[in-house]
């Protein structure tokens, strides 16, 4: 709980090479050249779907690819318990004896972990195919990040609104001290430059382009996340699955803010107390930092499930 409450930069900036070679924002090279890691939905029926269930099943495998690659990091595989005897206990205790077939949302890479637990699990049908897949906040979300926002500051709501309204004014203050006080790296290059006959790129500066025309900005929003709010009802479960301990009774009845960014990839939360001015300028100086660790993995943060052409 301590390291979660007084972080510093240095925490983030310890996961990259002290050797800057790419001077990009961590912010844009995420949302430029990171792929975002599939989600994984386990569909579990015994006995084969139905005519009700088959629908919603072709309405979910339309909904994941678009005419030029996927649509939403996400995969899906049905299993049948009465086909496939030979199933762990796992996914029997799961579906619980269900007549109805049930659906099971798992972060990246940990549907078949050993004794790895669902981070949502409910009926299939289109409703909660259609939760899964989107919602207003991250709509909103993927349409701030493309009209440049460095970062988007989920504010998830205690439900104290006497602790939401300090935790937000002190929130609002920091987010707008980062605007004004912090500078892109010097270095980056507009992918419009490109077309200028005389600009010369040695070998180093290739990896400082932009590859995208979204605007390159330092700016930073905030939006609101209701605790109660069946529409986002996913994105708080993707949100308050990230640490062990979200949940516990403590820590729950808390303000929690997740800096999102990149294709929705958001960073462990700031909550309570911890939301102040050197863990929030710490997470933008990280974020708007030259992007010296490409390596998506060694980098801090979780992907979200989100909807979204990224590629077009």
């Amino acid at each position: 709980m301590n390291s979660r409450i007084i972080r510093s930069t240095f925490a983030f900036l310890a996961v990259c090479s002290a050797v800057e070679a790419c001077q990009v924002p961590v912010f844009r090279y995420a949302l430029e050249r990171w792929r975002p890691d599939p989600y994984e939905l386990v569909i579990v029926h015994d006995g084969p779907l139905t005519d009700q269930h088959k629908p919603v099943l072709v309405h979910l495998e339309e909904s994941l690819v678009g005419p030029k690659g996927p649509l939403v990091n996400l995969r899906y595989e049905t299993i049948d318990l009465a086909k496939e005897k030979e199933q762990p206990d796992h996914w029997k205790k799961l579906h619980a004896g269900s007549r109805a077939a049930t659906a099971h949302l798992f972060y990246p890479h940990e549907a078949y972990q050993k004794d790895s637990r669902p981070i949502w699990s409910g009926t299939f049908s289109k409703e909660s195919v259609d939760a899964i897949l989107d919602s207003p906040t991250r709509q909103e979300l993927v349409k701030r990040i493309l009209a440049g926002d460095s970062a988007v500051w989920l504010f998830l709501e205690s439900g104290n609104k006497k602790e939401d309204d300090k935790a937000l004014k002190a929130l609002q203050g920091y987010a707008k001290t980062a605007g004004k006080e912090i500078e892109i790296p010097k270095g980056v290059i507009q992918k419009s430059a490109l077309d200028d006959p005389d600009l010369l790129l040695g070998p180093s500066d290739a990896e400082n382009v932009l590859e995208s025309s979204v605007p390159l900005k330092i700016a930073f929003s905030i939006r609101h996340l209701s605790r109660t709010d069946p529409k986002e009802a996913i994105l708080r479960a993707m949100l308050l699955h990230l640490e062990d301990d979200l949940l516990h009774k403590e820590i729950a009845n808390q303000p929690m803010v997740f800096p999102a960014f990149g294709k929705g990839r958001v960073l462990p939360p700031l909550i309570g107390k911890g939301i102040n001015e050197e863990n929030v300028l710490g997470d933008c100086g990280y974020l708007c930092g030259p992007c010296s660790c490409q390596v998506k993995n060694q980098n801090p943060g979780m992907d979200l499930l989100v909807k979204m052409d990224w590629w077009t």
